[in-house]
């Protein structure tokens, strides 16, 4: 199986985007080790898993490449979709340990019965219907249909939501860097929204491609200066005060 030019490019972005967010991620998450706090080991997973949605592109990219044969259209949706709520429930649960503690387990609770509604809708179809989940529309991209669609802008908003709410605590440091992290965090969570939201949503084009996965991109990068900030912006804020 030959991929057309968009398809190449669609699926190399996929690979950058995953393998990227994954050393971000485990970035993240080797903090623990510095400071001994859970939350950085969440936060991290949670990176590693809102690029969920290209593990599947990536997949079927490197099989083309390799085999001639991409991912057949369930192991596609199995690996695109059905981890969502799990790595949605992970960052809640970081969430909450910074804001909301008295109230983690009722909202653990709430999300944990909607991800159950989910994935039963998501495996009867998965099984009995395939088309209402989404349609290939080529060895390495995906339309999403329906209920996963909304689903995706649902877990969308309550990442944004949550995603500001946690960026704010470090806007009332009084350290800049501190301050500067937050709207790097802030900046982060719109821009993949963005990314994330318009590429799931509009038709697959080299120009939508290329635009929307390095707004992806560029949320990663973002994410992890809200983290760790470069040297040379640590200096030039030092300078400065």
């Amino acid at each position: 199986m030959e991929l057309s030019t968009v398809e190449f490019i669609s699926g190399l972005f996929s690979i950058i985007i995953v393998i990227i967010s994954i050393i971000v991620g485990l970035k993240i998450a080797s903090k623990y080790f510095e400071y001994r706090q859970k939350t950085f080991v969440l936060v991290g997973v949670t990176w590693i898993g809102v690029v969920t949605p290209w593990y599947p592109s990536s997949v079927s990219f490197i099989l083309v490449l390799t085999t001639g044969a991409p991912l057949n259209p369930e192991l596609y949706f199995i690996l695109g979709i059905s981890l969502l709520p799990f790595f949605m429930i992970v960052w809640l649960t970081a969430f909450t340990e910074f804001l909301y503690k008295d109230k983690q387990k009722m909202i653990l609770l709430l999300f944990s019965i909607t991800a159950v509604i989910f994935e039963s809708i998501f495996f009867y179809f998965l099984f009995a219907d395939p088309s209402q989940i989404g349609e290939l529309t080529g060895p390495v991209n995906v339309e999403y249909k329906s209920f996963v669609l909304f689903y995706i802008l649902f877990l969308i908003v309550i990442l944004e939501m949550t995603g500001i709410l946690f960026a704010r605590e470090s806007l009332r440091s009084e350290k800049p860097e501190n301050k500067l992290k937050g709207k790097l965090l802030i900046l982060a969570f719109l821009t993949y929204a963005v990314g994330g939201l318009v590429d799931a949503i509009l038709p697959i084009h080299i120009a939508t491609v290329v635009i929307m996965r390095l707004l992806v991109l560029t949320s990663t990068i973002e994410f992890y200066w809200g983290f760790y900030l470069p040297e040379w912006i640590e200096k030039r804020i030092s300078k400065k005060n």
